[in-house]
């Protein structure tokens, strides 16, 4: 399913969604209220249909190149100031980091409504509970973003309804992540089985993103638990061949495993993102995309750290024939020291614009996190051993050494998350809560040859107007 964009349909409040914490100076004469629109199930709908939309807001972009290009798989060309999250020169006014906050916020205030509104309105029972689910894990999944990636924020679980109501003080991270928890449980209890549409939540991707946010809490056992509740309920498995998960024309095959995503069109009208556009190489046949940017690659370290018989490799290049015919590879100043990204292709594309869905949570990960999780609760059983195996045989390599000690095992399942998860918005946050993200100052080439992280960067500034327009909200510490 490609969700069509409902906008500002609750007049006031949603202008003020849209510009999270920041202040009006305007003056409102007319709005439709919440009383005169939440009336019936189809207002519901469409309001809850709001609430996923800045999930596709976030990953058409801002959500991948904010994390990615800050660590040590790809890296961007330097363009439009992209180049700052890479050499970590950016500041609190980058426009990036702007985006990241507002969309999740934006999401948080629109699952607010829902959560205050839908409960009134005379509805089938079920789906009004189901409704509300989809509500909570919205708002779940928009937390543990702005946690992971700024640390302390507001926690505002009451929609915005005028200025004062926007005025808000950070939470500890810990009264974060327990928020999230708690989202992601009510979520698991009311959620269908399976969704009630593409690019809608069911109990596995509450259930999978309560695992991974217990993993990132430091809560090993609930989050082996909750890995292995999703591994053992046999709703999902993994795609036989990995390269066909980012087959646009398997896209429903795919969701054997992708257990929750972006969903994208290239239909005009309906959300597209021109991810496929980023990563295909200049001039190059439309192999990749009907038109291609240049604009992100891969380092030649990352491509070398993987085995030579690994399926995954398959998807980078050293090498492309571009439009003319002529063969560009590690020789031409084009292409020299770098790779290409093939994860995201779309032959077929509407100018930049893919069909491909961005995967926010699929079930390699949670075998991942199930065997990370178990490890630091009780070393590399058998069950972490399994785990990690199961990722490992699907992409043609042999099982994982056996006999390692615990510090071996889990850097072995932290290695091999970046290479299963590559440039899926994920490495940077593992560099980052196992405190190990300064080691991308190493990863270097001859378009980086110098990458000054810092301590401060563990988790990036809150956007500078926020601060400003916000009389109640202080910046992170390390960034004053």
């Amino acid at each position: 399913m490609k969700f069509t964009r409902i906008r500002s349909f609750l007049g006031l409040t949603f202008m003020l969604a849209q510009l999270s914490a920041c202040q009006l100076t305007e003056t409102p004469y007319s709005f439709v209220s919440p009383q005169q629109f939440y009336t019936s199930a189809s207002d519901a709908e469409a309001a809850l249909t709001a609430a996923y939309t800045p999930v596709t807001d976030l990953y058409g972009r801002v959500g991948t190149q904010l994390p990615d290009y800050s660590a040590d798989q790809s890296f961007p060309r330097a363009v439009v100031g992209r180049d700052q999250l890479t050499v970590f020169s950016y500041d609190a006014t980058m426009d990036l980091i702007g985006g990241y906050w507002q969309h999740c916020f934006n999401g948080i205030n629109r699952a607010n409504q829902v959560l205050e509104n839908v409960p009134k309105i005379t509805m089938d029972d079920t789906r009004k509970k189901q409704v509300l689910a989809e509500a909570y894990f919205l708002r779940g999944l928009y937390y543990f973003h702005l946690v992971k990636t700024f640390g302390e924020v507001p926690i505002k679980q009451a929609s915005t309804k005028d200025i004062a109501s926007t005025e808000a003080a950070k939470s500890k991270v810990e009264e974060v992540y327990a928020l999230i928890v708690k989202d992601f449980e009510q979520a698991v209890k009311d959620l269908p089985a399976t969704p009630k549409d593409r690019g809608r939540a069911a109990i596995g991707a509450a259930q999978g993103l309560l695992a991974k946010t217990h993993l990132y809490a430091g809560n090993w056992a609930k989050a082996a638990e909750n890995a292995q509740a999703v591994i053992q309920s046999n709703r999902y498995s993994l795609m036989p061949n990995v390269l066909d998960l980012y087959n646009p024309l398997r896209e429903d095959a795919a969701r054997t495993e992708q257990i929750f995503a972006a969903e994208f069109s290239a239909l005009s009208g309906l959300n597209g993102s021109d991810l496929v556009g980023f990563y295909a190489p200049a001039n190059s046949p439309p192999v990749f995309s009907k038109t291609a940017f240049g604009s992100a690659f891969g380092y030649m370290s990352f491509y070398n750290s993987f085995n030579p018989i690994d399926k995954r490799r398959q998807l980078l290049d050293t090498a492309y024939v571009n439009s003319a015919g002529k063969l560009i590879g590690q020789a031409d100043a084009t292409l020299k020291d770098r790779v290409i990204i093939k994860k995201f292709l779309d032959p077929n594309s509407n100018g930049a614009n893919g069909e491909n869905n961005f995967p926010i949570l699929r079930l390699a990960d949670v075998y991942l996190i199930a065997a990370e999780a178990e490890a630091r609760q009780n070393g590399p059983t058998a069950v972490a051993y399994t785990a990690i195996n199961t990722v490992r045989r699907r992409a043609g390599i042999p099982d994982l050494t056996p006999g390692l000690g615990k510090d071996a095992f889990i850097e072995a399942v932290l290695q091999e998350r970046s290479w299963e998860l590559f440039v899926e918005a994920d490495r940077w946050y593992d560099l980052t809560r196992t405190g190990k993200f300064k080691m991308v100052a190493n990863v270097l080439n001859s378009y980086y040859p110098s990458r000054p992280v810092q301590d401060k960067h563990r988790f990036f500034p809150i956007p500078n107007v926020e601060v400003l327009t916000n009389s109640k909200l202080e910046q992170n510490p390390a960034w004053k």
